[in-house]
């Protein structure tokens, strides 16, 4: 059952200290991220110079509950022309709000906007022992297309990262 209070909306540069703060967090809480915990040293002035920059390659929706950043999905459009038409996405959440449907909320507001903005394929990287996480994105129709075997180094051994992909059109 999905909280009354969740609600999704597009990331402003006011957000940032918000935003480096809930990144911090997820990366505290999850096993299935590149940063590991303490790793990440983003500040708000980081992170909104580095969104200066990207700001017409970047585009980033929050996910509340309330007024608490619980999540975030970004996608990443590419610089070089013969890969318009194409976006990368990267999407986390707290582990408390994980299974309750809002990943798929945030998948939904990243696909609209990016079918929106005529993006005609999606792309994402997944840890090979992240089932929860291919689960979702099967069921969004995302299609594996590669695999990097043993490409991440986890405090278990070695973890494949597997491509996954969407066509919008």
């Amino acid at each position: 059952m999905l909280p009354p209070e969740i609600h999704i909306r597009r990331f402003t540069l006011k957000d940032a200290r918000l935003f480096s703060k809930l990144r911090i967090n997820i990366d505290n809480e999850s096993d299935f991220l590149l940063a590991k915990k303490g790793e990440r040293r983003d500040t708000g002035l980081h992170i909104i110079v580095k969104l200066i920059i990207s700001q017409r390659r970047t585009v980033t929706f929050l996910a509340f509950d309330g007024k608490e950043a619980i999540g975030y999905v970004s996608l990443v459009f590419p610089k070089f022309l013969k890969l318009s038409g194409n976006a990368y996405l990267t999407i986390a959440l707290r582990e408390k709000y994980r299974g309750k449907g809002i990943g798929s909320m945030l998948m939904e507001k990243a696909e609209s906007f990016a079918k929106e903005k005529n993006i005609r394929r999606i792309e994402l990287e997944v840890f090979g022992k992240n089932q929860p996480a291919i689960e979702l994105y099967k069921k969004r129709d995302y299609q594996v297309e590669g695999i990097k075997k043993d490409a991440i180094q986890t405090p278990g051994g070695f973890d494949d990262i597997i491509i996954m992909t969407k066509r919008l059109h």
